[in-house]
Protein backbone atom coordinates (compact mmCIF):
# COMPACT_ATOMS: atom_id res chain seq x y z
CA UNK A 1 0.00 0.00 0.00
CA UNK A 2 2.58 2.31 0.91
CA UNK A 3 4.76 1.94 -1.99
CA UNK A 4 1.69 2.13 -4.25
CA UNK A 5 0.45 5.31 -2.37
CA UNK A 6 3.79 6.93 -2.97
CA UNK A 7 4.47 5.86 -6.58
CA UNK A 8 1.00 7.52 -7.53
CA UNK A 9 1.63 10.68 -5.60
CA UNK A 10 4.97 10.89 -7.06
CA UNK A 11 4.27 13.44 -10.08
CA UNK A 12 1.04 15.28 -11.73
CA UNK A 13 0.45 12.93 -14.62
CA UNK A 14 0.59 10.02 -12.04
CA UNK A 15 -2.65 11.60 -10.10
CA UNK A 16 -4.25 12.30 -12.97
CA UNK A 17 -3.62 8.55 -14.86
CA UNK A 18 -4.83 7.73 -10.91
CA UNK A 19 -8.00 9.47 -10.91
CA UNK A 20 -8.95 8.11 -15.09
CA UNK A 21 -8.01 4.49 -13.99
CA UNK A 22 -10.18 4.54 -10.53
CA UNK A 23 -12.78 6.61 -12.13
CA UNK A 24 -13.21 3.87 -14.50
CA UNK A 25 -12.97 1.32 -11.68
CA UNK A 26 -15.77 2.86 -10.20
CA UNK A 27 -18.04 2.59 -12.61
CA UNK A 28 -17.84 -0.94 -12.91
CA UNK A 29 -20.11 -3.49 -11.05
CA UNK A 30 -16.77 -4.16 -8.45
CA UNK A 31 -18.82 -2.19 -6.16
CA UNK A 32 -15.83 0.06 -5.66
CA UNK A 33 -17.41 3.63 -6.03
CA UNK A 34 -15.54 5.33 -2.86
CA UNK A 35 -11.82 4.54 -4.88
CA UNK A 36 -11.93 8.00 -6.78
CA UNK A 37 -12.89 9.67 -3.70
CA UNK A 38 -10.17 8.07 -1.49
CA UNK A 39 -7.19 9.24 -3.93
CA UNK A 40 -9.44 12.92 -3.05
CA UNK A 41 -9.18 12.68 0.59
CA UNK A 42 -5.48 11.49 0.61
CA UNK A 43 -4.18 14.62 -1.66
CA UNK A 44 -6.68 17.10 0.40
CA UNK A 45 -4.66 15.16 3.57
CA UNK A 46 -1.37 15.64 1.85
CA UNK A 47 0.28 19.36 2.72
CA UNK A 48 2.69 18.54 -0.64
CA UNK A 49 1.02 17.34 -3.77
CA UNK A 50 1.97 17.11 -7.32
CA UNK A 51 -2.03 18.48 -8.48
CA UNK A 52 -4.52 19.22 -6.53
CA UNK A 53 -7.70 17.44 -5.27
CA UNK A 54 -9.76 19.64 -6.66
CA UNK A 55 -8.19 19.30 -10.09
CA UNK A 56 -7.91 15.38 -9.41
CA UNK A 57 -11.48 15.46 -8.85
CA UNK A 58 -12.72 17.22 -11.93
CA UNK A 59 -10.47 14.60 -14.08
CA UNK A 60 -12.13 11.98 -11.88
CA UNK A 61 -15.73 12.93 -12.83
CA UNK A 62 -15.16 14.10 -16.34
CA UNK A 63 -13.97 10.45 -16.54
CA UNK A 64 -17.04 9.00 -15.01
CA UNK A 65 -19.78 10.98 -16.51
CA UNK A 66 -17.95 9.80 -20.03
CA UNK A 67 -17.76 6.34 -19.24
CA UNK A 68 -21.77 6.32 -18.02
CA UNK A 69 -22.80 8.37 -21.13
CA UNK A 70 -21.13 5.69 -23.47
CA UNK A 71 -22.72 3.33 -21.87
CA UNK A 72 -26.53 4.49 -22.36
CA UNK A 73 -27.01 6.59 -19.64
CA UNK A 74 -29.13 10.14 -19.31
CA UNK A 75 -26.81 12.76 -19.40
CA UNK A 76 -28.32 14.39 -16.48
CA UNK A 77 -27.86 10.79 -14.45
CA UNK A 78 -24.58 10.55 -15.25
CA UNK A 79 -23.59 13.68 -14.42
CA UNK A 80 -25.66 13.49 -10.70
CA UNK A 81 -23.98 9.68 -10.25
CA UNK A 82 -20.88 11.59 -11.59
CA UNK A 83 -20.58 14.90 -8.89
CA UNK A 84 -21.36 11.97 -6.04
CA UNK A 85 -18.63 10.17 -6.44
CA UNK A 86 -16.52 13.16 -6.29
CA UNK A 87 -17.76 16.41 -4.56
CA UNK A 88 -18.42 14.72 -0.98
CA UNK A 89 -15.48 12.85 -0.20
CA UNK A 90 -13.54 16.24 -1.41
CA UNK A 91 -15.53 17.72 0.46
CA UNK A 92 -14.74 14.83 3.67
CA UNK A 93 -10.87 15.24 2.55
CA UNK A 94 -10.97 19.13 3.36
CA UNK A 95 -12.26 18.74 6.41
CA UNK A 96 -10.31 16.10 7.96
CA UNK A 97 -7.06 18.33 6.03
CA UNK A 98 -8.43 21.38 8.50
CA UNK A 99 -8.13 19.23 11.54
CA UNK A 100 -11.71 17.74 11.89
CA UNK A 101 -12.46 14.00 13.12
CA UNK A 102 -13.52 11.36 10.73
CA UNK A 103 -16.80 11.44 12.98
CA UNK A 104 -17.06 15.12 12.01
CA UNK A 105 -17.04 14.18 9.02
CA UNK A 106 -19.37 11.57 8.95
CA UNK A 107 -21.54 14.20 11.01
CA UNK A 108 -22.05 15.97 7.99
CA UNK A 109 -21.90 13.66 5.51
CA UNK A 110 -25.20 12.48 6.98
CA UNK A 111 -26.94 15.65 7.34
CA UNK A 112 -25.62 15.87 3.50
CA UNK A 113 -27.42 13.17 2.77
CA UNK A 114 -30.72 14.14 4.51
CA UNK A 115 -30.46 17.54 2.21
CA UNK A 116 -30.53 15.88 -0.59
CA UNK A 117 -33.42 13.76 -0.02
CA UNK A 118 -35.13 17.20 1.02
CA UNK A 119 -34.22 18.65 -2.47
CA UNK A 120 -35.92 15.61 -4.17
CA UNK A 121 -38.68 15.90 -2.34
CA UNK A 122 -39.60 19.07 -3.36
CA UNK A 123 -37.93 19.33 -6.56
CA UNK A 124 -39.98 16.12 -7.47
CA UNK A 125 -43.20 15.97 -7.71
CA UNK A 126 -43.67 11.80 -7.33
CA UNK A 127 -40.09 11.03 -5.78
CA UNK A 128 -41.32 7.05 -6.04
CA UNK A 129 -42.27 7.30 -9.27
CA UNK A 130 -38.87 7.63 -10.35
CA UNK A 131 -37.77 4.47 -9.29
CA UNK A 132 -41.07 2.79 -9.95
CA UNK A 133 -40.08 1.31 -13.98
CA UNK A 134 -37.11 -0.18 -11.80
CA UNK A 135 -39.20 -1.26 -9.24
CA UNK A 136 -41.53 -3.38 -11.55
CA UNK A 137 -38.25 -5.03 -13.15
CA UNK A 138 -36.65 -5.85 -9.45
CA UNK A 139 -40.16 -7.28 -8.73
CA UNK A 140 -40.31 -9.37 -12.02
CA UNK A 141 -37.36 -10.99 -11.66
CA UNK A 142 -37.66 -12.32 -7.82
CA UNK A 143 -41.24 -13.34 -9.61
CA UNK A 144 -39.19 -15.79 -11.98
CA UNK A 145 -36.69 -16.25 -9.29
CA UNK A 146 -40.02 -17.79 -7.34
CA UNK A 147 -41.77 -19.72 -10.14
CA UNK A 148 -38.29 -21.43 -10.89
CA UNK A 149 -38.32 -22.34 -7.04
CA UNK A 150 -41.35 -23.42 -6.52
CA UNK A 151 -41.41 -25.20 -9.93
CA UNK A 152 -38.45 -27.06 -8.32
CA UNK A 153 -40.38 -28.32 -5.15
CA UNK A 154 -40.28 -25.65 -3.18
CA UNK A 155 -44.10 -25.27 -2.82
CA UNK A 156 -43.96 -21.44 -1.28
CA UNK A 157 -44.86 -18.79 -3.87
CA UNK A 158 -45.15 -14.88 -2.48
CA UNK A 159 -47.61 -12.98 -3.66
CA UNK A 160 -46.91 -10.07 -6.48
CA UNK A 161 -47.44 -7.47 -3.84
CA UNK A 162 -44.70 -8.70 -1.56
CA UNK A 163 -42.55 -8.98 -4.52
CA UNK A 164 -43.30 -4.97 -5.03
CA UNK A 165 -42.71 -4.10 -2.03
CA UNK A 166 -39.64 -6.00 -1.22
CA UNK A 167 -38.07 -4.38 -4.88
CA UNK A 168 -39.10 -1.18 -3.36
CA UNK A 169 -37.43 -1.65 0.36
CA UNK A 170 -33.87 -2.16 -2.18
CA UNK A 171 -34.94 0.76 -4.87
CA UNK A 172 -35.65 4.34 -3.57
CA UNK A 173 -34.43 7.59 -2.21
CA UNK A 174 -33.23 6.42 0.79
CA UNK A 175 -31.07 3.53 -0.10
CA UNK A 176 -29.19 6.07 -2.79
CA UNK A 177 -29.16 8.99 0.33
CA UNK A 178 -27.72 5.91 2.39
CA UNK A 179 -24.87 4.78 -0.53
CA UNK A 180 -23.55 8.44 -0.89
CA UNK A 181 -22.77 8.76 2.70
CA UNK A 182 -21.67 5.10 2.82
CA UNK A 183 -19.06 6.04 -0.30
CA UNK A 184 -18.20 9.14 1.15
CA UNK A 185 -17.22 7.48 4.41
CA UNK A 186 -15.72 4.58 2.87
CA UNK A 187 -13.42 6.87 0.86
CA UNK A 188 -12.60 9.06 4.16
CA UNK A 189 -11.54 6.40 5.45
CA UNK A 190 -9.64 4.46 2.79
CA UNK A 191 -7.62 7.94 2.46
CA UNK A 192 -7.20 8.62 6.10
CA UNK A 193 -5.61 4.74 6.00
CA UNK A 194 -3.74 5.28 2.78
CA UNK A 195 -2.24 8.37 4.42
CA UNK A 196 -1.24 7.11 7.80
CA UNK A 197 0.78 4.05 5.95
CA UNK A 198 2.38 6.75 3.99
CA UNK A 199 3.53 8.44 7.43
CA UNK A 200 4.15 5.74 9.31
CA UNK A 201 1.04 6.41 11.29
CA UNK A 202 -1.98 4.94 12.65
CA UNK A 203 -4.76 7.13 11.82
CA UNK A 204 -7.17 4.74 10.83
CA UNK A 205 -8.39 2.41 13.77
CA UNK A 206 -8.98 5.40 16.77
CA UNK A 207 -10.57 7.71 14.04
CA UNK A 208 -13.20 4.69 13.33
CA UNK A 209 -13.41 3.55 16.80
CA UNK A 210 -14.93 7.12 17.89
CA UNK A 211 -17.22 7.29 14.78
CA UNK A 212 -20.32 8.99 16.32
CA UNK A 213 -23.64 10.83 14.84
CA UNK A 214 -24.49 12.84 17.96
CA UNK A 215 -27.63 13.16 19.61
CA UNK A 216 -29.18 15.56 17.52
CA UNK A 217 -28.78 13.77 14.25
CA UNK A 218 -30.14 10.89 16.79
CA UNK A 219 -33.42 12.82 17.94
CA UNK A 220 -33.71 13.62 14.11
CA UNK A 221 -33.73 10.48 12.99
CA UNK A 222 -36.46 9.18 16.26
CA UNK A 223 -38.99 11.83 15.10
CA UNK A 224 -38.64 10.58 11.20
CA UNK A 225 -39.15 7.26 12.37
CA UNK A 226 -42.39 8.00 14.15
CA UNK A 227 -43.09 10.21 11.10
CA UNK A 228 -43.23 7.44 8.64
CA UNK A 229 -44.68 4.36 10.91
CA UNK A 230 -47.80 6.89 11.81
CA UNK A 231 -47.93 9.28 8.77
CA UNK A 232 -46.63 7.30 5.67
CA UNK A 233 -45.24 10.02 4.88
CA UNK A 234 -42.20 9.16 1.66
CA UNK A 235 -39.82 11.67 2.96
CA UNK A 236 -39.49 10.54 6.53
CA UNK A 237 -40.05 6.73 4.95
CA UNK A 238 -36.49 7.56 3.05
CA UNK A 239 -34.75 9.58 5.99
CA UNK A 240 -35.49 6.65 8.03
CA UNK A 241 -33.86 3.87 5.74
CA UNK A 242 -30.59 6.90 5.53
CA UNK A 243 -30.83 6.61 9.49
CA UNK A 244 -30.48 3.31 9.98
CA UNK A 245 -27.45 3.10 8.00
CA UNK A 246 -25.94 5.74 9.44
CA UNK A 247 -26.62 3.44 12.44
CA UNK A 248 -25.42 0.76 11.38
CA UNK A 249 -22.20 2.07 10.78
CA UNK A 250 -22.05 3.67 13.74
CA UNK A 251 -22.90 0.50 15.34
CA UNK A 252 -19.88 -1.37 13.22
CA UNK A 253 -17.59 1.52 15.21
CA UNK A 254 -19.12 0.64 18.62
CA UNK A 255 -18.25 -3.02 17.59
CA UNK A 256 -14.45 -2.19 16.48
CA UNK A 257 -13.79 -0.17 19.96
CA UNK A 258 -15.38 -3.18 21.73
CA UNK A 259 -13.06 -5.44 20.18
CA UNK A 260 -9.98 -2.71 21.13
CA UNK A 261 -10.69 -2.91 24.38
CA UNK A 262 -12.11 -5.67 25.02
CA UNK A 263 -9.33 -8.15 23.29
CA UNK A 264 -11.77 -10.37 22.22
CA UNK A 265 -10.55 -12.36 18.90
CA UNK A 266 -10.57 -10.10 15.46
CA UNK A 267 -12.39 -13.61 14.39
CA UNK A 268 -16.32 -12.10 15.84
CA UNK A 269 -15.44 -9.01 13.52
CA UNK A 270 -14.76 -10.91 10.47
CA UNK A 271 -17.57 -13.16 11.25
CA UNK A 272 -19.99 -9.93 11.63
CA UNK A 273 -18.88 -8.49 8.47
CA UNK A 274 -19.26 -11.95 6.59
CA UNK A 275 -23.00 -12.49 8.22
CA UNK A 276 -23.84 -8.71 6.90
CA UNK A 277 -23.90 -10.89 3.43
CA UNK A 278 -26.29 -13.79 4.17
CA UNK A 279 -29.07 -13.22 3.43
CA UNK A 280 -31.56 -13.87 6.40
CA UNK A 281 -28.83 -13.21 9.23
CA UNK A 282 -28.18 -9.80 7.53
CA UNK A 283 -31.20 -8.64 8.69
CA UNK A 284 -30.67 -9.53 12.42
CA UNK A 285 -27.11 -8.48 12.43
CA UNK A 286 -27.95 -5.08 10.29
CA UNK A 287 -30.56 -4.26 13.00
CA UNK A 288 -28.81 -5.15 15.91
CA UNK A 289 -25.80 -3.15 15.10
CA UNK A 290 -28.47 -0.01 13.75
CA UNK A 291 -30.26 -0.42 17.54
CA UNK A 292 -26.79 0.01 19.24
CA UNK A 293 -25.34 2.35 16.95
CA UNK A 294 -28.39 4.63 17.96
CA UNK A 295 -28.45 3.86 21.75
CA UNK A 296 -24.70 4.83 21.26
CA UNK A 297 -25.60 8.44 21.30
CA UNK A 298 -27.72 8.03 24.39
CA UNK A 299 -25.97 5.66 26.60
CA UNK A 300 -22.15 5.95 27.52
CA UNK A 301 -21.42 2.60 25.53
CA UNK A 302 -17.65 3.30 25.32
CA UNK A 303 -16.75 4.66 28.82
CA UNK A 304 -18.44 1.40 30.53
CA UNK A 305 -16.74 -0.54 28.04
CA UNK A 306 -13.59 0.43 29.58
CA UNK A 307 -14.78 0.19 33.00
CA UNK A 308 -15.54 -3.26 32.12
CA UNK A 309 -12.31 -3.96 30.30
CA UNK A 310 -10.39 -1.89 34.13
CA UNK A 311 -12.26 -4.46 35.65
CA UNK A 312 -11.05 -7.35 34.16
CA UNK A 313 -7.49 -6.31 34.18
CA UNK A 314 -7.99 -5.52 37.91
CA UNK A 315 -9.64 -8.39 38.59
CA UNK A 316 -6.95 -10.62 36.52
CA UNK A 317 -4.04 -8.90 38.21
Amino acid sequence: MQRLVEWLTASRARVFLGAVVLAFLAVTPLFVWWLPGALLVLLALRHSQPASEWTAGAVAAATAAWLLLSVGAGTVPALLVAVGLVVPPLLAGRLLARGGSLSLAFQFATVAAVAMLVVVHVVLADPPGVWRPFVEQLAGDLDRMATMMSNAGSGWRPRDVDFRDAASAVVNWGVVAWLLLFNTIVAAAVGLYAYGRQGGEVLLGPAFRELRAGRTLAGAALVTVLLSLTLKWDFAVDTSRLFAGAFLLQGLALLHSARATLGFSPGWIAAAYVLLFVPVAAVFVESALAVFGFLDNWVPLRPRLDALAARGRGGAG
